[in-house]
C-alpha cells in the first residue's frame, strides 16, 4: 500500500491506493483477492460459458447468440457509447473491442468453423491473461444500452457485458460492493447499508421533525402497515446520502392524503435496489423474491418504487420473466408515475416561483432506455419549476452519466477518477451547456455520481431528486 494526498474542496485527505497488476488498462474494479490473477481459469470459465449458451439462460439465449454471431464491426455502436467518445476514442472501450474479447472465445470454443479454421475467421483459444483481462473489460462498461439503440441490427452489446459478468459470477469473481456489500447484505440484514430497525426510526423521525419545523405542518410515516394501497420502498442509501428525497416522499403523501406505508427491516427487505441485476440472474432473482415476499406480507395493493432506475428494471420487467403472475398478487408502479397521476389529478397545489432557478433533467438509463419513463419526470419538473431546461441530447439518446452498471459505488484504485474522465466528461459537456443551476435525476447512482462529478470538475450547480423540488414548490392553506 502507498499513500498519495489529494486535494478536496479545500480539505486534505488521505486515500490508499493499492498496487495491482494491469490486467485490462490502467484501473482495476476488482481487487487481486477477487480477480485471483495468478488462478488458472481458462476450463472453469468454458464450462460457465457453456452454461449460459444452453436454454437454461433462456431469457437471453437468443438475442446473446444473435450478438456473438451477426456483428458486421460497422462500428455505429462505437460513436454511441458514453465512455468511447468520453475516453477519446480509444480503441478498448469500443463495444465491438469489448465484445469481441468473448466472441473469439465464443468461435474458437463454441462453433464447428472456429474449432476447424481458428483465426481465419477470427477465433481464438484465450490464454490465462486474456481471461484476467476480460473480467475487467466487462466492468469498464455500464450497460446503458446506447449502443443497442444505435446498431442498424438490433444487436445489444450491453447484454454481452451482462453475459460476461455472468459467467465471471459463476467463477466467484464480482466487485464486492456489488454482491457481499450489496446482495448479501440486502438479504441478510433487510438493506444493503445495514441499517438497523432501531436507526431507520430513528432517521423517519428526523425527517418528521424536519418537515414539522420547515413547513408548520404535521406529517405521519406510517411504518410496516398492513393492506395499505401503496407500499413506497426506497433505494435505502437515500435514507444515509439523499435524506432529501425521501422527506418529499414523505411531505407529498401526507399532502395528498392517500393511503400509504413505508416498511423496516422487520418484513424482509426495505431496501428495493437489486445488485444482482448486474452480475448474476441467480442473485437477480434472490432479492426479486425478497421484495415480492415482503410486499405479500404486508398486502399491499401497489408496489411503488422509489427513486431508483435498476430497481424498476428489476421489479417491474425482469420479474414477468422470471416470477410467474400469481406469485406476484400486486402491482408495480414507479414513483414517478404516481407523483404524475397526482398533479393530473390536481391532488398537488404548486407554485413554480418557490422554484425559480434553472433546472435540467438527466435521463436516467435504466428509467429511460430500458424502462420508458421519459415524459411523466419532464411534466412534472414542468409543473414544480418555473424554468425548465432540456439537455442535449435527451430521452433514448441521452449520454449516461457513468454510474450506472454499479458504478456509482465502485472507487477502489482510482477507479473514480476512470469514471470521472470517461463518462464524467461527456455528462459535464451536457451540463453546461444547458446553463442549469439544478441537475434533476430521478435514480439514486446517478445522484451518486453527479455528486462526485461537481466535486471533480467544480461545477456551479447541484443535484437534486424530483421529489424534493415538489415538495419545495408545495402551497398550503
Amino acid at each position: 500500500m502507498v499513500e498519495e494526498k489529494v486535494v478536496e474542496k479545500g480539505k486534505e485527505r488521505a486515500v490508499e491506493v493499492t498496487k495491482w497488476r494491469r490486467v485490462f488498462d490502467d484501473y482495476r474494479a476488482m481487487s487481486d483477492e477477487i480477480l485471483r490473477p495468478d488462478e488458472p481459469k481458462k476450463e472453469k470459465f468454458l464450462e460457465a460459458m457453456r452454461k449460459y449458451l444452453t436454454k437454461q439462460n433462456w431469457p437471453f439465449l437468443l438475442p446473446y447468440k444473435l450478438t456473438l454471431e451477426a456483428c458486421t464491426k460497422c462500428g455505429t455502436c462505437a460513436e454511441a457509447c458514453t465512455m468511447y467518445l468520453g475516453s477519446g476514442r480509444k480503441k478498448i472501450y469500443s463495444p465491438v473491442y469489448r465484445s469481441d474479447m468473448l466472441r473469439k472465445i465464443y468461435k474458437k470454443h463454441f462453433t464447428l468453423t472456429g474449432k476447424l479454421f481458428g483465426p481465419l475467421i477470427g477465433a481464438k483459444d484465450p490464454t490465462e491473461d486474456d481471461i484476467n483481462a476480460l473480467a475487467e473489460s466487462a466492468y469498464r462498461c455500464t450497460v446503458c444500452r446506447r449502443c443497442a439503440l444505435a446498431c442498424p441490427f438490433g444487436l445489444d452489446n450491453g447484454l454481452i457485458t451482462r453475459e460476461t459478468r455472468k459467467i465471471f459470477a459463476d467463477l466467484g469473481i464480482v466487485p464486492d460492493e456489488l454482491k457481499d456489500n450489496g446482495v448479501e447484505n440486502q438479504l441478510k440484514y433487510g438493506n444493503a447499508p445495514k441499517i438497523p430497525y432501531e436507526a431507520f426510526m430513528d432517521i423517519l423521525e428526523f425527517i418528521k421533525e424536519d418537515i414539522e419545523d420547515e413547513k408548520g405542518v404535521e406529517v405521519e410515516i406510517p411504518v410496516d402497515k398492513k393492506g395499505a394501497k401503496y407500499l413506497i420502498m426506497n433505494n435505502a442509501g437515500d435514507y444515509l446520502a439523499f435524506t432529501e428525497t425521501v422527506q418529499g416522499i414523505v411531505e407529498i403523501m401526507n399532502y395528498v392524503g392517500e393511503d400509504w406505508t413505508l416498511n423496516s427491516p422487520k418484513t424482509g427487505v426495505n431496501d428495493i435496489v437489486n445488485y444482482g441485476l448486474f452480475y448474476s440472474d441467480e442473485d437477480l432473482v434472490r432479492v426479486m423474491k425478497a421484495h415480492v415476499e415482503t410486499a405479500k406480507k404486508l398486502d399491499v395493493e401497489y408496489l411503488v418504487v422509489g427513486e431508483c432506475g435498476h430497481a424498476y428494471d428489476s421489479i417491474a420487467h425482469f420479474a414477468k420473466d422470471l416470477i410467474p403472475p400469481e406469485e406476484r398478487p400486486f402491482k408495480v408502479i414507479s414513483w414517478m408515475e404516481l407523483l404524475d397521476q397526482f398533479i393530473r389529478e390536481g391532488k398537488l397545489k404548486l407554485d413554480k416561483e418557490k422554484n425559480p432557478e434553472p433546472v435540467t433533467f438527466h435521463d436516467s438509463c435504466k428509467w429511460g432506455r430500458t424502462g420508458g419513463i421519459y415524459e411523466e419526470p419532464r411534466r412534472i419538473l414542468q409543473a414544480a419549476c418555473k424554468d425548465f431546461r432540456e439537455m442535449y441530447p435527451n430521452r433514448e439518446w441521452n449520454y449516461c452519466c457513468g454510474g450506472g452498471g454499479g458504478f456509482a459505488i465502485m472507487a477502489k484504485d482510482d477507479f473514480l477518477k476512470f469514471r470521472m474522465e470517461t463518462y464524467g466528461k461527456m455528462k459535464v459537456q451536457q451540463l453546461k451547456q444547458t446553463g442549469a443551476k439544478i441537475i434533476a435525476t430521478i435514480c439514486s447512482n446517478c445522484k451518486a455520481q453527479f455528486r462526485e462529478m461537481i466535486n471533480y470538475y467544480n461545477l456551479d450547480m447541484r443535484f437534486s431528486g424530483v421529489s424534493e423540488l415538489v415538495a419545495n414548490a408545495l402551497v398550503y392553506e
